[in-house]
């Protein structure tokens, strides 16, 4: 470890050593420590057996999927060298999540929430299955992984609105935040490790064994499944509309919801021109710094650390109440980074800005998701998840395509700077409705039918 590494470390040994004994008393005893943890930030949530035993899984399994994203990229990279194809790998795989999603929110308004969860993982597992098989027998190109990559996102596709539903049957309301915390944390946590052993991986033993480890990352969460049961899920409808009618009652519910419009169309801008970066770092690392896999490991690790660093803050915002505020700050703040990370020749700046990026967008993500589940009805959770996911799937996939599309055209420097400054206009357009997206959105469905009384 170097000189400034070991600073770097006792200086974070200090700076949480001082904001734990700001918190604890000092006089407090062991099983009083036990029961302070268990009812403050994150341990509101994990004391929740069901939802531990998810998290956790969840996490686990997380680190397989960043393993499987690092080498995918990286083999679309080797194969193509081409901006145009990484992005197009994250758009198609998109493309098929957001086309599957409306359809299986409605699903999961409709059947039981577990059982839809168990035949989901499933697919998933047999789908990183086929992808270790394919590698092994070296039957992969190009083409391979476009299609592979679009089946996944299909299987995806149907994963998603329950994965974003499960906490808020797994944990009470008034633990809701420090559950999306938990949650946000744990991903994070593996977008950390996951580059850094796929990098490792890809290195030493081929990407064979990096597809074989998600595979494997699968079990665990698919057990846990059969391991935990839920809370109350939201009431259903004694007589069920046709798919079409569901959906559009999804939509007409985003619509009548005052400032739920406005802050889905944030997010999607956001999404689109702030969050795309991550999908462009097998050509970030290697062809714009000639850094090879180790920076591709680098960039990714980096970017998890920054963000795991602001999920661990949300995890511990215990209130919705100005929340949106604090969205909007974030996200300019992501521009002006992002700024810097497009005129940058010094890696490590790169790497800086990176980790402050997702920072910001992990804040926009588990923010966002918090004042959404916050401001809608149980009985529509899936459907309007449902749309909220795709906003957050498709949203950085899209923006990395079309950014790799421009870069093919000019240069990626150019390309990144234009898609700034297009979200940096819309900011200035969403500003003016802060307060009316606050006023709204910050309430729970009966806050604001009282307030209408």
């Amino acid at each position: 470890m170097s000189q400034g590494e070991h600073c770097f470390h006792a200086l974070s040994v200090i700076y949480w050593s001082v904001q734990f004994e700001r918190c604890v008393p000092p006089d407090m005893t062991t099983s009083g420590l036990l029961s302070f943890l268990a009812s403050h930030g994150m341990g509101r949530a994990l004391r929740h057996r069901n939802f531990a035993y998810y998290a956790i899984a969840g996490w686990i399994s997380n680190i397989g999927l960043w393993v499987q994203r690092t080498a995918v990229f990286w083999l679309v990279w080797e194969l193509t060298g081409s901006w145009a194809a990484l992005g197009g790998i994250a758009f198609a795989e998109a493309v098929s999540t957001m086309s599957v999603m409306p359809f299986a929110g409605i699903i999961v308004d409709r059947t039981n929430r577990l059982i839809y969860a168990r035949f989901s993982q499933a697919s998933l597992m047999i789908i990183a299955a086929l992808f270790t098989a394919m590698s092994a027998f070296d039957l992969i190109n190009i083409y391979v992984l476009y299609v592979l990559m679009v089946v996944q996102g299909i299987a995806e596709g149907f994963w998603t609105p329950v994965r974003m539903a499960m906490p808020p049957s797994l944990v009470p309301r008034e633990d809701l935040a420090p559950a999306l915390g938990v949650t946000a944390t744990f991903f994070n946590l593996a977008h950390i490790i996951g580059p850094a052993i796929g990098g490792g991986l890809i290195a030493l033993l081929g990407v064979t064994w990096a597809l074989g480890f998600n595979a494997v990352s699968f079990i665990g969460y698919f057990a846990v499944l059969f391991m935990i049961s839920l809370r109350f899920t939201g009431k259903k409808k004694k007589k069920q509309s046709s798919i079409a009618t569901e959906f559009k009652e999804g939509l007409l519910y985003i619509g009548h919801t005052p400032g739920l419009g406005y802050f889905l169309l944030l997010a999607i801008s956001f999404n689109v021109c702030l969050r795309s970066f991550r999908d462009l770092f097998a050509g970030i690392s290697d062809g714009v710094f000639g850094m090879g896999v180790e920076g591709l490991a680098i960039l990714s690790s980096s970017s998890g650390a920054g963000a795991m660093i602001a999920a661990l803050v949300m995890a511990n915002f215990g209130k919705v109440s100005g929340l949106v505020r604090r969205i909007m700050i974030c996200l300019i703040i992501a521009a002006a980074a992002q700024i810097i990370f497009a005129v940058t020749d010094i890696f490590w700046v790169s790497v800086a800005c990176a980790a402050l990026m997702s920072a910001c967008a992990t804040v926009g993500g588990i923010g966002g998701q918090l004042v959404v589940q916050t401001a809608i009805h149980g009985s529509v959770r899936g459907r309007v998840m449902s749309i909220w996911g795709m906003v957050l799937r498709g949203g950085p996939s899209s923006g990395a395509w079309m950014i790799g599309m421009l870069a093919g055209f000019t240069d990626f420097q150019i390309a990144l700077l234009l898609a700034t400054a297009v979200f940096i206009v819309a900011w200035g357009w969403f500003i003016r409705k802060t307060d009316f997206m606050a006023s709204s959105l910050e309430l729970s469905p009966d806050e604001r039918e009282k307030i209408k009384r």
